[in-house]
């Protein structure tokens, strides 16, 4: 039997092609026929990696929560409050104009799986990642909880707006109501403008 290290670049690989596909597609079209061919792989190398389908489901969330969290912390990295904020909304706008872009990996799979706990859950942890994120970036007082859900409600309003009317640039609208809540939220600092 091959040793779990030989294993392991083959459940990566199986993890990013499934990645690529369930967004492309949606996890409830992708069929188990489909990961085997489109991997060229027998279903038994398929299941001795994973579970099943929903098992499928819950480690490619995983594998992008992983993506996205590293990708925000990279991109708030030294920057304080209010610029690392509106860099979260500047870099949703660059996601959303992507020709790829197909909305919320985490919204679509609780959608196409509405009675799979485990998918809800996952989806739910990238959700209070978000929450804990923005609650890191706005200042602490009276206030601070609410700016923090009223910032994901605008990150998750303009991912689910910029697929159905990616026309009206929602995450462009979203950071410009961002940045007004920090203005009015009090004790933010904006970089002085150039202009």
């Amino acid at each position: 039997m091959p040793s779990t290290a030989a294993q392991f670049p083959l459940r990566e690989t199986i993890i990013n092609a499934i990645s690529d596909l369930f967004y492309r597609r949606g996890t409830y079209l992708v069929g188990i026929d489909e990961i085997v061919r489109e991997l060229k792989i027998a279903r038994a190398t398929l299941y001795r990696h994973f579970g099943g389908k929903e098992d499928l489901i819950v480690t490619y969330l995983r594998h992008r929560h992983a993506l996205v969290s590293g990708q925000l912390e990279t991109l708030i990295a030294g920057k304080s409050d209010a610029p690392a904020v509106l860099s979260i909304f500047d870099s949703l706008a660059d996601k959303t104009r992507s020709e790829t872009f197909r909305g919320c990996a985490f919204l679509i799979a609780v959608t196409e799986n509405p009675s799979s706990v485990a998918v809800r859950n996952v989806a739910y942890e990238h959700k209070a990642f978000l929450r804990e994120l923005f609650g890191r970036l706005v200042p602490p007082g009276p206030t601070h909880d609410d700016l923090s859900e009223q910032l994901l409600v605008l990150y998750e309003g303009a991912l689910a707006g910029s697929v159905l009317r990616p026309e009206a640039r929602p995450a462009e609208v979203a950071r410009k109501t961002a940045e007004a809540l920090l203005q009015a939220s009090g004790g933010v600092s904006f970089p002085r403008s150039k202009h």
